[in-house]
């Protein structure tokens, strides 16, 4: 009997670089990461985590303003109540340093994925492909969580299909991730595509000789529908799946669920990452399983599908893009301590960021902001218009006012949706609609169409105005604080403009 081929041994190249490689991305996403808060909507995921610290139940949550009254089902309350927690007991500091180990761990996983799946080298490249390509997305947010989710579900089924055990865990997960944010369905949709998949497989080919029994088929589909049953048995119950459904009606008014554009890094990256998957099983002599296909399909569906879902694309991608770039090396092994040293990487790297913010992420938002100043000044209960995209911070920086705009839009009907994108773009009726909520205050961008036509056309006056635009977050001009003039509310037939 000839002796089997000896496997190749690890060199220092194979060893070392890929480690270099996740440790710079590393290091430049600790960078990244320790800088002030910037995102509006950090700010207002903070107000609503306060809000239920406060007393708001999960189950009938309040609102922040009267101008948003919708009954709503909160589907990422538990992430908001960690941040809130977290700027409690450490400040903003605090809420940079638990999103940012969230997206430490995201790093770390795909490294740790990609290397199973593909083997060092291309764990290495595949990971720094992710990390570019998720670099838009990795911010102070919940919905990274749902990134790190996704590419532990589609990297579990797809170690089942290889003839591991079906990934059980992935039901209590979803019961968690169903209070972390509202993209848990994702996650269902993998286990449903996975199933498919496995069904396929089984019926186009008998199993090996030898090989372990295969689970029976209804213990596959089990496993993603008892996670769907379990998102309906947190503490929101069966509301959250309309919740979730609602994201499509109101996905006009929101930039993030528009069309991709393939022009962006993040869609580019995506794209570039599905072809080299393609290109390689093309050229390969071995047929595709199912399973592969649906994955791979399902990928795809959410690259084309919005611009925030590309990245739940590159998380799936992970897995599929490493054992792809694998197959065409030599077989090498996964040495158990180059995982340690992955893991012990992402724990150096969030103790890093723990001893850097609290010397750069203290800053509170606007501290130095004369318009930001004069608003805060205002009567408790006052109505003021905020821009659309800015209005969470102002949730969390004024809570004692009544916003009219914000980006958490599952607080909003349809018609308020409509109603503030009316006013933001000036459509007929616009000046009437704004009468009707009683509102003569205004902080907003002064180079807007709207703070144009607010001044020009009807006679408010600019109060306060940031001196520079060192500070303004829209790019439309620094922040303007506006109060209209005697008789706008008087005037309720005013034009229609």
């Amino acid at each position: 009997m000839s002796a089997a081929p000896p496997v190749p041994r690890a060199s220092g190249v194979f060893v070392w670089v890929p480690l270099l490689v996740v440790a710079g991305a590393l290091v430049v996403m600790v960078k990244r990461l320790a800088e002030p808060l910037t995102n509006p909507d950090t700010y207002f995921h903070l107000r609503l985590g306060e809000e239920f610290l406060g007393g708001w139940s999960p189950w009938a949550p309040g609102s922040v303003t009267v101008y948003a009254t919708a009954d709503w089902a909160p589907t990422q309350w538990l992430s908001q109540v960690l941040y809130a927690v977290a700027e409690d007991w450490f400040g903003l500091p605090g809420v940079v340093w638990l999103s940012g180990t969230v997206v430490i761990a995201f790093i770390v996983t795909a490294a740790v994925v990609a290397q199973r799946f593909g083997g060092a080298v291309a764990g290495a490249l595949v990971t720094a492909l992710a990390v570019f390509g998720c670099l838009s997305f990795l911010s102070a947010r919940p919905q990274v969580a749902s990134y790190l989710l996704v590419l532990l579900f589609t990297a579990s089924w797809l170690r089942s299909g290889r003839g591991s055990r079906l990934p059980w865990w992935t039901v209590p997960a979803t019961w968690i991730w169903a209070m972390l944010h509202g993209m848990w369905v994702s996650g269902i949709l993998v286990g449903l595509a996975a199933a498919l998949g496995l069904t396929l497989d089984r019926r186009g080919a008998p199993a090996p000789e030898g090989a372990a029994p295969r689970p029976a088929l209804w213990k596959v589909w089990s496993v993603p529908l008892l996670g769907l049953a379990a998102a309906g048995l947190t503490v929101v119950g069966p509301s959250l799946y309309p919740a979730t459904s609602r994201v499509g009606g109101i996905s006009q008014y929101f930039a993030e669920w528009r069309a991709p554009e393939f022009t962006s890094p993040t869609t580019a990256t995506a794209a570039l990452m599905l072809a080299l998957v393609v290109l390689i099983a093309l050229r390969s002599e071995g047929r595709q399983s199912w399973l592969w296909l649906m994955m791979l399909s399902l990928a795809a569906a959410w690259m084309l599908y919005a611009h925030r879902s590309v990245p739940v694309a590159v998380s799936m991608l992970v897995p599929l893009l490493a054992a792809s770039l694998g197959s065409l090396t030599p077989a090498r092994p996964v040495l158990s301590w180059h995982t340690r040293a992955l893991v012990a990487l992402g724990v150096a790297a969030s103790a890093g960021l723990a001893c850097l913010v609290p010397f750069t992420s203290a800053e509170q938002p606007r501290h130095d902001s004369p318009a930001s100043a004069a608003a805060g000044r205002l009567p408790a209960g006052t109505g003021l218009l905020t821009d659309w995209g800015l209005g969470g911070t102002d949730m969390w920086l004024f809570p004692d006012l009544d916003i009219v705009m914000h980006g958490y839009g599952d607080m909003f009907t349809d018609a308020e949706l409509a109603r503030n994108s009316d006013i933001v773009d000036l459509m007929p009726g616009w000046d009437r609609d704004l009468r009707e909520l009683k509102t003569t205050h205004a902080l907003i961008p002064g180079e807007t169409p709207l703070a144009y036509a607010l001044v020009t056309d009807h006679g408010w006056q600019v109060v306060a105005q940031d001196p520079s635009r060192r500070d303004d977050e829209s790019g439309d001009g620094p922040l303007t604080f506006l109060v209209a003039p005697d008789g706008w509310l008087a005037d309720a037939a005013g034009s229609r403009d």
